[in-house]
């Protein structure tokens, strides 16, 4: 069927598809622009000037597309013209009510209510966790920066943004984001030592070129004992490289490693059978191994998702799904047929095991003309991006420690079980813990068993969807299955649409972005909406209807230091009028271009030809919270350091800071500490401290700017496992300075 399949297809596109895979290669790793903002870190919206479509020379970059006078050198990722996802060069979103009064030469944009959304939320805390990285970065608390570093990036890794192919004001804030991420990361990385087992995949290949030419080939251990015959059905060899690969893993990358050969019995069974259906090497498991480390929720510094790391614009060339609902990349039975399909393809257009595996991970086009170039098409003699050229080395090495663990010192690993299933299948929408209700598990286990699943629903509108669910439930399910209660209006509602409107006007109304309806309705910019049809419009969790939308009544504007803090409700115009300002006076003030949506939380700089003062009010701002007694903290107190003990551990249990506890016992950058140290710890508060009562809503970025605390001192106070996960209801011990 394969092979039916490729001789029709290549026929005609073989040439199109591979010059795209050349542009995004597999994995996310081909070269790519990020796309531009301005200097204030603002959204930027499409201009009224023509792209000019220049050739990118090697890299296969998409075509800039500029924003005006002020940013004309911002590039930003573009489809082709003939893309029905093309993003337009001015936003399409004239409301058709007749007139729109201006105060300042507005557009429809400036009557456009803030958007206030999940997504911006989550944005604010990762840039939160990026700064706190960067401050311990100052500080060479090497393994506290980490750590902040890793949470921001998984909370970036759980945005469900097409940010390699769509240009939308989500995709350019998450790709600064992560460029911001990736930048100041690598800078702890060259000062790490030592790899924690959770870092993500990206920083194992990443770390690994930074220390290869350090690795002794002649270090590498091998243990005596019972040794296991081994076969590969690759070509794998054991050269200088492949040495250098396996002392990393024994060294630096070892607890990573061994937590990867833990995880490695979960899908290696499906995987193996999946790989035989398409007559491939059952040892191309191994390059699932250092892709994600058998995670299906794997994420990568090159935007990739899954098991197999596909980008998203690569996971559509092999009929990978992707939109708001789900994520087949994060499927492992889907992703690994996808995964077969693709190294098949490379296989057949290289002939070398060597060199498909070198494609996939810098894209085909690049390794095709480095083979023009050098004129080779041996991997071991071409020179190819350092990335590239140290994955197929690690892949090798990856084998011959999984293949024989105790002989390269890798004992007693406990491998977890293997992940199975029943499958059922479904017509219509069910909420997930309805059906773990009903069934009698959990809803994390559903997610775990269905990690493409990115909501706690499945797809309002799929058909004959399969859903995975525990072994031996089936009967029990099908039993439930005509009494499980469809959602109908909970973190989405059905709005039908009327004669005028646009995708804008709606998105303004409930007060959520384009991109959110337009990925919940799986529409492209292009797409053509009618009156009487229904849209899909996510909102936030603690509004279920749009009567929430309407703004409140007698709203007061005030701005602190003449910033002010964007509202729900909000539009550029009010927001211009209250102050006795223009939009264009307070667009230029802010670097927002014309077009561009405010949304809630955003920090507005209030002009100084305003002719309503700003209040210079440097009061604590009131917030939900119960005043308490005082504690007894803030003293200096003795900690007995245990085995596994890092400073920056002790650091969070009292609430301080690695700097603090250097200082106080007379500790340099790079001292160390031992088990039955005593040290000398101030959990850093005032001894004052009030409780808050989360709400739906809160973040732990928006109560730290509230109380004017750090996102750190409220995770040490009160032992949060989970930053980006607060219940409803809970109460926070916040310790006032």
């Amino acid at each position: 069927m394969v092979s039916s399949f490729l001789n029709r297809h290549f026929a005609g596109s073989v040439i199109f598809t591979f010059c795209l895979l050349s542009v995004f290669g597999c994995g996310g790793r081909g070269s790519m622009h990020t796309p531009g903002v301005d200097s204030e870190g603002h959204r930027p919206v499409w201009s009224d000037t023509t792209a000019t479509e220049t050739e990118q020379k090697d890299s296969g970059s998409a075509h800039p597309l500029t924003y005006g006078s002020n940013h004309e050198s911002s590039p930003v990722v573009r489809s082709d013209q003939n893309d029905p996802n093309e993003i337009p060069d001015t936003e399409q979103s004239a409301v058709q009510y007749g007139r729109v009064w201006s105060f300042g030469n507005a557009d429809v944009s400036d009557s456009a209510s803030a958007v206030d959304d999940d997504i911006w939320r989550k944005f604010d805390l990762a840039e939160e966790y990026h700064l706190m990285g960067v401050m311990a970065n100052r500080e060479a608390s090497w393994e506290e920066a980490q750590y902040y570093f890793e949470k921001g990036l998984r909370i970036l890794a759980k945005l469900d943004i097409e940010a390699d192919s769509i240009a939308s004001p989500e995709a350019l804030k998450y790709n600064r984001l992560l460029d911001n991420f990736v930048a100041d990361y690598r800078v702890t990385l060259r000062s790490l030592g030592h790899l924690e087992p959770d870092v993500s995949s990206s920083v194992i290949i990443e770390r690994f070129g930074d220390l290869a030419p350090g690795l002794g080939d002649d270090t590498l251990q091998v243990f005596d004992g019972e040794q296991t015959k081994v076969t590969y059905d690759l070509p794998v060899v054991m050269n200088d490289r492949v040495k250098r690969s396996i002392v990393y893993f024994q060294t630096v990358a070892k607890d990573a490693f061994r937590k990867y050969l833990a995880r490695s019995k979960r899908y290696t069974p499906m995987m193996k059978r999946i790989l035989a259906e398409y007559g491939l090497p059952q040892d191309l498991i191994y390059l699932c191994l250092v892709e994600s480390g058998f995670n299906p929720n794997a994420y990568s510094w090159a935007r990739a998702m899954g098991l197999w790391q596909f980008i998203s614009s690569t996971g559509r060339l092999y009929n990978l799904k992707r939109n708001w609902w789900i994520d087949e990349r994060k499927d492992p039975v889907k992703s690994t047929h996808a995964a077969c399909r693709f190294l098949k393809d490379l296989y057949e257009k290289f002939g070398n095991w060597e060199l498909a595996m070198a494609a996939y991970n810098g894209g085909p086009g690049r390794v095709s003309r480095t083979i023009k170039k050098q004129k080779t098409n041996d991997f071991w003699k071409m020179k190819l991006r350092r990335q590239t050229m140290d994955y197929v080395p690690l892949i090798y090495a990856a084998a011959i420690i999984a293949k024989n663990p105790e002989k390269y010192g890798f004992t007693d690993i406990v491998h977890e079980p293997e992940i199975v299933w029943d499958e059922v299948e479904i017509d219509r929408c069910l909420e997930l813990s309805t059906v773990a209700k009903e069934l009698g598990t959990t809803t994390a286990e559903l997610k775990r068993l269905n990690p493409e699943l990115l909501r706690k629903y499945t797809p309002p509108d799929a058909k004959k969807y399969k859903l995975k669910i525990p072994v031996g439930t089936k009967e029990k399910f099908y039993a439930a299955y005509d009494r499980m209660p469809s959602p109908q209006e909970t973190s989405w509602v059905r709005h039908t649409i009327r004669r005028g409107e646009t995708v804008s006007t709606i998105a303004a109304r409930y007060g959520v972005s384009q991109y959110a309806i337009l990925e919940a309705n799986n529409l492209s910019r292009r797409s053509t909406i009618y009156a009487g049809k229904k849209l899909i419009v996510p909102v936030p969790m603690d509004r279920s209807s749009q009567k929430s939308y309407s703004k409140p009544k007698n709203r007061t504007y005030s701005a602190k230091n003449s910033i002010y803090t964007v509202q729900r409700g909000d539009t550029m115009w009010d927001i211009a009028r209250a102050f006795g300002t223009t939009v264009d006076a307070l667009r230029r003030v802010n670097y927002i271009r014309r077009g561009s949506r405010i949304y809630v939380g955003q920090k507005l700089k209030i002009p100084s030809s305003a002719k309503v003062k700003p209040q210079n009010n440097s009061s604590k701002p009131t917030y939900a919270a119960n005043k308490s007694s005082r504690s007894s903290s803030g003293k200096v107190s003795k900690y007995k350091v245990k085995s596994g003990d890092t400073i920056w551990d002790i650091a969070r249990k009292y609430g301080t800071t690695t700097a603090k506890i250097r200082a106080l016992n007379g500790l340099g950058r790079s001292s160390r500490i031992y088990p039955g140290q005593v040290l000398k710890v101030s959990d850093g508060s005032s001894g004052d401290y009030i409780v808050h009562n989360v709400r739906r809503g809160d973040t732990l970025s928006r109560i730290a700017q509230k109380y004017r605390t750090s996102i750190a001192r409220i995770i040490s106070a009160n032992d949060i496992d989970d930053p980006d996960e607060l219940a409803v209801g809970a109460r926070l011990k916040i310790y006032v300075r």
